[in-house]
């Protein structure tokens, strides 16, 4: 029990991230077909394949029309947005031609000459990019090309699906992948073009998308991991519902329409809060290490689920008005330093409550009148009254935005409903102050049966709260 508490307050997943918000990070596979002849390199064509999920966020931020699909003009706008997104950063995609001749190999960067780019639908629900780069690279057997198809920013998760030749005059190579790595090697013989047997390096094993599918399922998953999936799931579906609610109301608006939209706001708030991190470590360690009771861990619960939602509302609404579709690199530098802001600030509360029980250790008096509170005591009718370490707490836990409600903010301002958005967001705020609350609570129960079984222990006890929350800003600050 007491490693899996360490675990839980060292690992900074679990302390502060939003670990449900991952699975709206847009995701595609990959294809590349290659072409060329026996001793030539010509060309290399990709084709991401979106997820479904992409394409129906796109559908909710670019049909302007309201019929469901994306037109050709609409396409054609998301082209471009797409297109000035990738071509600054070399499509996305670094390919190496590694020369294995002589005692040591050479490595040569190919660089992308795109010729060719369209964004089409195939199979009417299949949105595919294909960009085609011209090349002329010789190839001799026993060299090797890699592929790695990449975001640094962390907007699109990448997998290679498989390399195929255009035709059979191509040269003769096998290939591994890895994620979204690939590794192939010329051929000496042109009837072995197939993915090549398992190299001794783990990390080259060739995994094929439908092995990673097996491998994926035979795996069992934890009691923990399930609780994950099942939150990550219920926010999804509750996601969509607000969603589609929220269109509802704004074709026919309805009492119980806004009871319902209410309703499944505040229980977003609350699955959303019943995740890892949200500050409920950061609170409840304050809480063991200052003397407050429960009307303070109320209001505090409140201030954290307001300020954590108002300000992922107002980030949408501030970036929305200045960019378009991919303000995903902006926004992943304004969590990091919101982050870091949230460490300083947590690292000057744990400061500021030290030196404070310093200084009354200090004050001790030698001889010690009867009183009903010891002289290490800081609550209110003991101390002067200061709320600069409450709000460093609250703004610490809650500044820090979350991609999930990001995403249903912005999905109210693509269809113009501010004043849904706005009560959306009070109602999270009101179901995450729920959660944290209860964590609050339970925080300050147990401090009053330590204090009346074992009240040597509180004083120290305080002390590691404080140490936690110590190591809490650390973890935040370097992580």
């Amino acid at each position: 029990m007491c490693k899996r508490f360490l675990w839980l307050m060292l690992l900074p997943y679990h302390l502060f991230a939003c670990a449900l918000c991952a699975l709206y990070t847009p995701s595609a596979t990959v294809n590349i077909t290659l072409e060329g002849d026996a001793s030539t390199l010509k060309a290399m064509t990709f084709e991401w394949h979106f997820s479904q999920d992409f394409i129906k966020t796109l559908i909710d931020r670019y049909d302007d029309n309201r019929n469901k699909k994306l037109d050709p003009d609409e396409l054609k706008r998301i082209e471009i947005i797409l297109d000035n997104y990738v071509a600054k950063k070399h499509y996305l995609t670094s390919v190496e031609y590694t020369a294995r001749g002589g005692e040591q190999a050479h490595v040569v960067p190919l660089s992308l000459h795109v010729s060719r780019k369209e964004l089409f639908f195939q199979n009417n629900d299949d949105l595919v990019f294909r960009f085609r780069s011209d090349t002329t690279q010789a190839l001799l057997p026993e060299d090797e090309l890699s592929f790695t198809i990449e975001d640094n920013e962390g907007f699109f998760v990448f997998l290679i699906h498989g390399i195929q030749p255009a035709d059979a005059n191509v040269f003769p190579f096998e290939f591994n992948l890895f994620n979204h790595i690939a590794f192939m090697k010329i051929s000496g013989n042109a009837a072995t073009r197939t993915q090549a047997p398992a190299p001794s390096e783990p990390n080259l094993a060739p995994i094929t998308p439908e092995k990673q599918e097996n491998t994926r399922l035979e795996v069992a998953p934890s009691s923990e991991s399930s609780r994950l999936l099942w939150l990550k799931n219920a926010l999804s579906s509750t996601q969509n519902t607000i969603q589609d609610t929220m269109s509802g109301l704004k074709e026919k608006a309805s009492f119980a329409g806004y009871l319902l939209f209410l309703g499944l706001s505040f229980l977003y708030g609350v699955l959303h809060a019943a995740g890892p991190g949200h500050g409920k470590t950061l609170v409840s360690s304050y809480l063991f290490a200052a003397n407050h009771g429960y009307a303070k861990a109320l209001s505090m619960a409140g201030l954290i689920g307001l300020v954590h939602t108002f300000s992922a509302f107002l980030l949408t609404l501030t970036i929305y008005l200045l960019f378009d579709l991919f303000f995903n690199a902006f926004f992943t530098d304004v969590s990091f330093y919101t982050t870091k802001i949230s460490a300083l600030i947590i690292l000057a509360v744990v400061a500021y409550m030290a030196y404070r029980k310093i200084k009354v250790h200090r004050a001790r008096p030698k001889i010690v009148a009867f009183s009903a509170h010891p002289f290490t005591c800081s609550c209110a009718a003991c101390s002067p009254k200061s709320q600069s370490s409450d709000w460093g707490v609250v703004l610490s836990a809650g500044i820090v935005p979350c991609p999930g409600t990001v995403a249903i903010f912005t999905f109210a301002l693509a269809h113009r409903a501010y004043s849904l958005g706005f009560l959306s967001a009070f109602c999270m705020s009101l179901g995450m102050s729920l959660i944290i609350a209860a964590a609050a609570f339970s925080t300050l129960y147990a401090k009053k049966r330590f204090r009346s079984k074992t009240p040597r222990f509180l004083i120290y006890s305080e002390s590691i709260a404080l140490a936690i929350m110590f190591t809490l800003g650390l973890v935040l600050l370097f992580s």
